[in-house]
Parts: structure tokens; C-alpha cells; sequence
């Protein structure tokens, strides 16, 4: 096994030209993040479990790792896979960081969000109360969770944010992400707001 840091494995998978969307194998030497990483590891190229036993790290952050690689535009993807290292040796809280990511997206989502129920306005309210000390209970995530699965009947937008809202609500940070940089795309040049998405996202992370 690679006597590499984490962050020298990053470096060395951008300068080499290894990192590649869409594939979790790698195909002629290129792989997604974290495809490089568990190739580097030896293990299944996808096992974000096996990944984070290893570099002891949250699952929840490795998928929040992909998912912004993915959804980067293609000539700063290389630099976030270094980033991303780079800032996961400096992390003492994880979840927060995690949950000022999911915050950040939410409020990207909430943009969106024209339900009349207002979910992502409430989930929002519900991690910041988290972050400031004030748990919401077990049935107030639930109550919200509920709330975003009945707003997505609404129009394209609205349902990408309440589903966004609920993947929130539900702990599944990258799930929340998607969904807000989805809302964000859907009512706007595509390409663009996508893109612009995945870099506030991106930003949030790294300034968590």
C-alpha cells in the first residue's frame, strides 16, 4: 500500500493526469476521484465505505468528495481533488463542515423553491438551529422531511428544491447537493447556472 498522504495521492492523481468524470474504473489511466483513490488503495472502485475506513474521514464527506467533482466544470476538477485532500487534513468537526456544505446548498435550492409550504426555508431553519447548539428533534427532521416529499408534486424547480430539502432532512449530504445545483439549473441557462452551482457549493465546503 502507497506510504503517500492523502494529499500527496491528490496531487500526484492531478499532475498526472489521472482524474476523469463519468468513471468510478479506471479506463487507460484515468479515473473520478474517487475511483484514483480507491484504485490507489487497492480497493472496489466505488466502495466510498471501504475509502473512508481508510483515510478516517466520514462516508458522508467522500460522497460530498464525488458528487462536487462531478458536477465541477471539467478544468477545475483537477484542483478540487487536491483541495478536497488538503482541507480534510486540516478538519477537526466534520459534521459541521458537512452540515455548512448542506446549508449552502439549501440556500442555493431555496432560490427555487416556489411550494407554498416553503420546505427548503424550513429545513434551513432546522441546520442552523443545529449548527448554533439548538438540536431540532427526531420529529421535527421528519416533519420536514415529510413536507419536501409532498412539496415535489409542485413545478420542475419547486421539486428539485423540496428534494433537495428532504435529502437534507434526511442526512444525505451529497443527495442534498445535487438537488440544489439541479434547482439551480432549472429555471436558467443550464450549462451555466449548473456550473455556477457546483462552484458555490464547492466554495462552502472549503470555507466550512
Amino acid at each position: 500500500m502507497t506510504q503517500e498522504t492523502f494529499a500527496e495521492m491528490a496531487r500526484r492523481h492531478r499532475d498526472a493526469d489521472m482524474l476523469a468524470a463519468n468513471t468510478f474504473e479506471m479506463v487507460d489511466g484515468q479515473a473520478c476521484s474517487i475511483g484514483c483513490f480507491c484504485h490507489d488503495y487497492g480497493l472496489e472502485p466505488s466502495d466510498f465505505s471501504g475509502l473512508a475506513e481508510i483515510t478516517k474521514y466520514p462516508e458522508a464527506a467522500h460522497h460530498l468528495q464525488e458528487v462536487i467533482f462531478e458536477g465541477l466544470p471539467e478544468d477545475q476538477r483537477g484542483d478540487w481533488h487536491v483541495a478536497f485532500a488538503e482541507k480534510a487534513e486540516t478538519v477537526t468537526d466534520w459534521q459541521a463542515v458537512i452540515d455548512k456544505t448542506v446549508l449552502a446548498s439549501l440556500r442555493i435550492a431555496e432560490l427555487h423553491d416556489t411550494s407554498e409550504s416553503k420546505v427548503v426555508a424550513t429545513v434551513i431553519d432546522l441546520y442552523e438551529r443545529k449548527l448554533t447548539g439548538d438540536n431540532p428533534s427526531e420529529a421535527e427532521w421528519a416533519a420536514a422531511g415529510a413536507a419536501a416529499d409532498a412539496a415535489r408534486a409542485a413545478k420542475w424547480a419547486a421539486a428539485d428544491a423540496a428534494r433537495a430539502a428532504e435529502w437534507a432532512a434526511e442526512g444525505y449530504a451529497s443527495g442534498a447537493a445535487w438537488g440544489a445545483a439541479w434547482a439551480a439549473a432549472a429555471e436558467a441557462a443550464w450549462n451555466d447556472a449548473y456550473a455556477a452551482a457546483w462552484v458555490q457549493i464547492r466554495d462552502a465546503f472549503l470555507n466550512a
